[in-house]
């Protein structure tokens, strides 16, 4: 009995080993740039920094015809924070007024990432933001189990609306990740947008396509595996 008590043990690490590879595997790599020096000019969304910072543009609706988007996400590390800017075009910006919870969030448009330390999912971490900076943030145990009264202690956000788009952007302290136990070298991100069109109608757009047929970012194959630049060295 005990040797096959420790058989299946060794049989269950085994494929716990396999299923973190295969996990690793489908996740598409993206190399996040590191910048040395914080935003100097008071804003975080007219800061020149983002100048040297590369645009991702490849949003898409697999749920809805793989419609594209032109929605723009740019993100970077600092060495105190991990920052975040979307601009987003949007014809019928959507917002629940009277707003009176976090919660009001999903019935709005917005702007979304997940960031979570393993390919799994285990737990997560989700901001979701709307044009006005309002934000439904939360912890996740997967598959789906939200606890929405936590929040993210340290995230700050900016927001402009114009009269076609609106632009999100924000920073989370590196201190609070390595609390959270997100490595700031390498780590798994989700990101999303949720467009809609009144109350009734939504259309969900990712920075990465799936063939699923249900609408669901909460599933392991929804995440980037972000790789971090190196820290940049002074030559002697």
């Amino acid at each position: 009995m005990k040797q096959t008590s420790i058989l299946f043990l060794l049989a269950t690490i085994a494929f716990a080993a396999c299923t973190k590879e295969s996990l690793e595997s489908q996740s598409p790599e993206f190399v996040m740039t590191r910048q040395t020096a914080e935003p100097d000019t008071g804003s975080i969304i007219t800061a020149p920094v983002w100048d040297k910072v590369p645009v991702q543009k490849s949003f898409c609706a697999p749920w809805t015809d793989n419609m594209q988007d032109e929605t723009e996400f740019q993100c970077y590390l600092s060495p105190h924070y991990f920052y975040f800017k979307f601009q987003v075009p949007d014809q019928t910006i959507t917002m629940q007024e009277p707003f009176q919870n976090k919660l009001d969030v999903c019935y709005e448009d917005r702007a979304e990432i997940f960031l979570s330390a393993t390919p799994g999912m285990e737990t997560y971490y989700c901001m979701e933001i709307d044009p006005l900076g309002r934000a439904l943030d939360y912890v996740t145990n997967y598959y789906r189990q939200f606890d929405y009264d936590w929040s993210f202690s340290t995230l700050q956000i900016e927001t402009v609306v114009e009269a076609s788009k609106y632009i999100v952007a924000g920073r989370l302290s590196t201190m609070e990740m390595m609390q959270l136990s997100i490595p700031l070298n390498e780590f798994y991100m989700g990101v999303f947008r949720a467009d809609f069109d009144g109350p009734e109608k939504v259309v969900w757009y990712s920075l990465l396509r799936t063939e699923r047929k249900k609408a669901d970012f909460h599933l392991p194959e929804m995440l980037y595996h972000v790789i971090v630049e190196a820290p940049k060295t002074t030559e002697p």
